[in-house]
């Protein structure tokens, strides 16, 4: 039990660093760039290993979850997950929003630029947490965790690759 404490913090760790990184190249960086590139980032293909970097680990943090006994996808409020998803993310897109468009959002980001990848990962795990509470509540007594948290990793990948490279 103690052991998977300690990788998920490991995992969180390197998530953190990873956007430090980021946040380290996009002030630090050489080139020119044009006033409407704001980000580390200007290739497609690096914003999709970026995203699937971060929900790699998303995916370790819940298969850690999903080797404890008695863990988290244990209990009962799995059961209205996906319906608590959609109503604390259309909450978050429309509090976003407006904290960015009338609020102190965009005052905030000005002063810690790296306040945008906290919002970028509590999105994409908002995503992650939504496709998995989906096939967890599904299958939830059929299969082992760890296979409910590998089919949602795979769908995850997969919806990014086609929003990314398909539309």
């Amino acid at each position: 039990m103690m052991k998977w404490i300690i990788y998920q913090i490991l995992t969180l760790s390197i998530i953190v660093f990873f956007m430090w990184i980021l946040d380290y190249i996009n002030e630090n960086r050489t080139i020119q760039h044009s006033s409407s590139e704001w980000t580390a980032v200007n290739s497609t293909f690096i914003t999709f290993y970026i995203i699937a970097f971060i929900v790699s680990c998303f995916y370790l943090l819940f298969l850690f979850e999903a080797k404890k006994d008695n863990g988290l996808f244990d209990r009962s409020f799995w059961a209205v997950m996906p319906k608590m998803c959609v109503i604390i993310g259309v909450l978050s897109i429309i509090l976003f929003l407006t904290g960015g468009t009338i609020g102190p959002i965009m005052v905030w980001i000005e002063q810690w630029p790296s306040l945008i990848y906290v919002f970028f990962i509590y999105f994409l795990f908002l995503i992650f947490l939504f496709i998995f509470s989906i096939e967890h509540k599904k299958h939830r007594y059929k299969q082992r965790k760890e296979k409910t948290v590998h089919i949602s990793f795979t769908w995850t990948i997969l919806l990014f690759f086609v929003l990314f490279f398909l539309i």
